[in-house]
């Protein structure tokens, strides 16, 4: 086994967390293996959903083991080796060289931050992937408001259980970085693999995130939170840069990967009017759907205060 400050390698590391970041690799490995054959399939559209489905499983399987590993003590930086290696089709072997890892602090809270985080990056990818798929079919505005409103509010829930634990443990401004650090990267990969699907693939995962029973759940962790941890303030959650993107941020990140890559590719052939559709049509439905309440909390007020157990949303 390797010392404080020596280089890692795969080979030297425990059998439990080789063998997660093996499969990660592999599970990495195997989506991008499939993205080839998407592009070949365009005319059938058959293989297109299937291929598609197998993509969406093999990424959920890959998040979920990804959230294991560092719940287990995997560095989250040997984590996201593991998946751009596989994304890029490198092997991976026992001499695999490892960067050296952050200090470990309470990695069970930690993990939880991490795993918050990733749901709202993927709920912001499928959102705004939708609002395009939308504006291309010609709707102007969002005809599921009641829905769209759900997963709004489930979306700043989870971003407030993430921000009020960071703040529980006393996460510092490097941990709170690291989990940050990679967040464009892997938004901008998920909408890329939204964007292949059709609105009518795409309407089950979203679907997914408007039930009210997840800022309900976020509700009720929270309160347990408080509860555990009364000697913190956890409502303690002003937006200088330290916390998790609000989801706000990363629906504009969104937003803005989307335009100047979709739109640019299709303003740059003969697609120019249907780019200048999507331009038009995307302020008008991000508004619709999301500033107001949003604006409200990076404005400074405590938002774990909205959360409190008041029951069931309406």
């Amino acid at each position: 086994m390797t010392g404080p400050g020596s280089a890692h390698r795969v080979g030297d590391i425990a059998a439990e967390q080789a063998g997660m970041l093996h499969r990660v690799h592999q599970l990495a490995a195997e989506a991008a293996r499939l993205q080839h054959h998407v592009q070949s399939a365009a005319n059938n559209s058959a293989t297109r959903i299937d291929i598609l489905a197998q993509i969406a499983a093999l990424d959920r399987d890959r998040d979920l083991t990804e959230i294991q590993a560092r719940a287990r003590g995997v560095p989250r930086s040997w984590v996201d080796l593991a998946r751009r290696v596989g994304q890029t089709g490198d092997a991976w072997t026992d001499e695999q060289l490892l960067p050296t890892p952050l200090p470990k602090t309470k990695r069970r809270s930690i993990a939880r931050v991490i795993a918050d985080t990733t749901q709202l990056i993927d709920m912001a990818a499928i959102t705004v992937a939708r609002e395009h798929l939308l504006a291309t079919s010609g709707v102007s505005g969002e005809p599921e408001p009641a829905a769209a409103q759900q997963v709004r509010r489930n979306m700043v829930a989870i971003w407030t259980r993430a921000v009020a634990t960071a703040t529980s443990i006393g996460m510092g401004r490097t941990q709170r970085a690291d989990i940050s650090r990679t967040t464009v990267d892997d938004l901008e990969q998920r909408l890329g693999h939204y964007l292949q699907y059709s609105l009518e693939d795409l309407d089950p995962q979203w679907r997914r995130y408007t039930t009210a029973t997840i800022a309900a759940a976020v509700r009720r962790s929270l309160a347990s939170l408080r509860r555990t941890d009364r000697g913190t303030n956890t409502a303690n959650t002003d937006t200088d840069g330290e916390h998790p993107p609000t989801p706000k941020a990363l629906l504009a990140q969104a937003r803005h990967a989307l335009r100047t890559t979709v739109v640019d590719r299709s303003e740059s052939g003969a697609g120019t009017q249907i780019g200048a559709a999507i331009t038009d049509a995307l302020p008008h439905m991000a508004a619709y759907c999301w500033d107001c309440d949003i604006d409200t909390l990076v404005s400074g007020t405590a938002a774990p205060q909205a959360h409190r157990d008041t029951g069931p949303d309406p």
